[in-house]
C-alpha cells in the first residue's frame, strides 16, 4: 500500500482481481470503500483476465509488478484511478507503465498523483534503473501526467510517443 497527499493505492490480490472483472461493485464491498465509477472495459477487462490473473498465478513472479494498482481518494471513499507496470525489470532494469482514471475525473490530478507515487515506488526497487510508458500523440493529458513526473520524451513509433524515466 501506497499513500499520496490524497490517495491510497492499493496493489490487488488475486482474490481481488476476479472481483475487479465481476464489474458488479463486489470489489468495492470487499474493500469497504463507497460505489464510485470504475467500470471495467476492454481491452483492460481482457488484460486482467488473459495476462493479469495468470502471472499471479505464477509463484515465481513478483505480484507487485503484475498486478493492478488502484487509488483510492481517501476523502470521497472511492476508486479514482489505477495504474499498472507490464512486468518485472528486464536485462536493462527498464519496467513498462500503463494507468488511466475513469472519464468523469479526468483533470483532477489523480493520474499525475498515482504516477509519481509508483515512480517514487519503483525507485526503491532493486534493479528497476528506468521507466518507460507510452502515450497516443494526441493524448496531451496523458504526456502531462508523465512530463510532470519527470519523464522525458525518447521516440515515436508511427502515432504512438514513447517516454522514459531514469532513475536516479
Amino acid at each position: 500500500m501506497l499513500e499520496t497527499p490524497r490517495l491510497t493505492l492499493i496493489p490487488l490480490t488475486l482474490d481481488h482481481l476476479r472481483l475487479y472483472i465481476a464489474d458488479n461493485y463486489r470489489l468495492e464491498q470487499a474493500i469497504g470503500i463507497k460505489k464510485g465509477y470504475r467500470t471495467p472495459v476492454e481491452p483492460t477487462r481482457s488484460i486482467v483476465t488473459h495476462f493479469t490473473i495468470p502471472r499471479l498465478q505464477d509463484p515465481t513472479l513478483d505480484p507487485l509488478y503484475h498486478t493492478m494498482w488502484l487509488a483510492i481518494d481517501r476523502e470521497k471513499q472511492q476508486f479514482v484511478a489505477e495504474a499498472k507496470f507490464k512486468g518485472e525489470p528486464d536485462e536493462t532494469g527498464s519496467i513498462e507503465i500503463g494507468y488511466g482514471t475513469y472519464p468523469t475525473l479526468r483533470r483532477q490530478g489523480y493520474m499525475t498523483e498515482m504516477v509519481g507515487a509508483l515512480v517514487s515506488w519503483a525507485n526503491q526497487q532493486p534493479h528497476v534503473e528506468r521507466i518507460v510508458a507510452d502515450t497516443e500523440a494526441q493524448n496531451i493529458a496523458s504526456q502531462k501526467v508523465l512530463e510532470k513526473n519527470g519523464f522525458s520524451l525518447f521516440g515515436r513509433v508511427e502515432d504512438i510517443l514513447w517516454w522514459e524515466y531514469i532513475m536516479e
